[in-house]
């Protein structure tokens, strides 16, 4: 009876784990996209960033996934869009804030100008280096976690 449970709890369930990715991505986006464009951009903030939407997307694979193995393999692409949302918001809301424009006017109606600033003023080497870093912890966490 308690193998059986257990066996139960790994099954694989690529769908939900797959949801639960994309909503753990987002939701740490949006957390972390807003908490760094009110601090501003400094430059080393990005790497907290990813290590924390990199950890909540390869959990929330790995635990409510089960044995899926392609969910691991998801995870990478998933993180890197979770940090690359995350700075896009953080530069929207930073616009945002120094022109008086509302955070969503700013993201939707000027999202030109705030990709050109994230590209040429916010974009660094340490920023790539730590979009890997969160691909690779995603990776990580979710195949420890259906192990």
């Amino acid at each position: 009876m308690i193998a059986s449970a257990a066996s139960a709890a790994q099954a694989p369930r690529p769908a939900r784990g797959l949801a639960a990715g994309i909503a753990a991505a987002l939701l740490g986006a949006l957390v972390f996209g807003f908490i760094q464009g009110k601090i501003g951009h400094r430059g080393q903030e990005v790497g907290y960033w990813a290590l924390c939407i990199g950890l909540l997307t390869g959990a929330a694979l790995g635990k409510l996934g089960g044995r899926a193995p392609l969910l691991a393999l998801i995870g990478i692409p998933l993180a890197v869009a979770g940090v690359s949302v995350a700075q896009l918001l953080g530069v929207a809301v930073l616009m945002g804030d120094e022109s008086s424009w509302p955070t969503t006017d700013t993201l939707i109606g000027h999202f030109g100008l705030v990709m050109d600033h994230w590209r040429d003023d916010i974009l660094g080497r340490n920023d790539i280096t730590f979009y890997a870093v969160a691909g690779a912890e995603s990776y990580l966490v979710a195949k420890r976690i259906t192990e």
